[in-house]
């Protein structure tokens, strides 16, 4: 209990920041919405915040690594697209309509499922993670509940999605007996997979104090932004401009998670400042293409509004953490030069 007593802010700023930045900053949620009651409780509560804070405190007591956390919050995508909202199947509301008959293969939407799980991986869990271990360093490498809590939230978050999905999900209405016994195996597999493939992930980018290079403190925000830009916006180039045939949006998408995750991997050391910029680059791109852009050229004010105000909040936030990371550089340089 003395882990939850120190952990006391952290936990709520977690489960309100994951639902926030997945569902409002990506467009899908108007704030409006997100804001009511009926909305804001059950997705800070339910939807997001109990499965995610699991999620975290296996990866902290396991000490997984930042891809290893990424590939835990691909299990979350399965808990959130395959449990509750069910956009892994058709022919159930596919959440983006370009998808929608894309790609079915038994009554699943591959190139759907490979898109949208690596996006919670990086949205709902690695940067709602890293923005509160960036405001709570101290207790960033530290458990926050007892072992025993973690358990039994794990168990009954898992326990009523998989009961809601078998017993009162609209995908049992719409399949035979067997095709639902099979979707059922398949995201209880898939997260298996994923853990087992996150527990065997290279433990790195390794944390440190500061970054070697003062001025390379702004590439981390270019590469989530590059990395955005390829595993999601060229993803839906092919799927919605190009009407590319679905195994080539597949092929794309899988080669270009792969194609991250080596370069992520070849990163030795990055410090906590420069992995919230990762994310923050991601996101400034998210909010500028997906909300900003598209607001603008379907002439929904309110969304183009939107949209620009996620931009500046991202990009206000990236500004005062590289701010951060340049002053702990400068002082790391006048202690070595001091030493010297």
């Amino acid at each position: 209990m003395n882990a939850l007593r120190r952990s006391r802010w952290p936990i709520p700023v977690l489960m309100v920041l994951s639902p926030l930045l997945a569902e409002v900053f990506s467009g899908s949620m108007p704030a409006t919405d997100f804001f009511q009651p009926g909305i804001f409780l059950p997705f800070t509560v339910f939807v997001y915040g109990l499965p995610i804070l699991v999620l975290r405190e296996v990866a902290t007591r396991t000490r997984t690594g930042l891809l290893g956390l990424w590939c835990l919050g691909m299990i979350y995508g399965l808990y959130n697209e395959g449990l509750i909202s069910e956009t892994l199947f058709h022919p159930l509301d596919p959440a983006n309509d370009a998808y929608g008959t894309l790609g079915v293969v038994a009554g699943l939407r591959i190139p759907w499922a490979l898109y949208i799980l690596p996006w919670h991986g990086l949205f709902s869990l690695l940067t709602p993670v890293l923005l509160t271990h960036l405001l709570f360093p101290e207790q960033a490498d530290r458990p926050w509940l007892p072992k025993w809590a973690t358990w039994v939230l794990g168990i009954v978050t898992g326990g009523l999605a998989i009961a809601r999905f078998v017993f009162w999900g609209e995908n049992r209405g719409v399949q035979d007996g067997g095709t639902f016994l099979l979707h059922l195996a398949v995201v209880l597999g898939a997260a298996l997979v994923a853990c087992l493939v996150a527990a065997r992930l290279p433990r790195g980018p390794r944390v440190v104090a500061v970054v070697d290079r003062p001025g390379a403190r702004w590439l981390p925000f270019a590469a989530g932004a590059g990395l955005y830009a390829t595993w999601f916006v060229g993803t839906e180039l092919l799927v919605s401009i190009v009407k590319a045939p679905w195994p080539v949006v597949a092929l794309y998408t899988s080669a270009a998670v792969a194609a991250g995750l080596w370069a992520t991997a070849r990163v030795r050391a990055t410090t906590r400042a420069a992995a919230a910029l990762f994310v923050l680059g991601a996101g400034t791109t998210q909010a500028a293409v997906v909300v900003l852009l598209i607001g603008l050229l379907v002439g929904d004010a309110f969304r183009a509004l939107s949209g620009a105000v996620f931009v500046a909040v991202y990009l206000t936030a990236t500004a005062l953490v590289a701010r951060r990371q340049g002053r702990a550089a400068q002082s790391a340089g006048e202690i070595s030069r001091a030493g010297s």
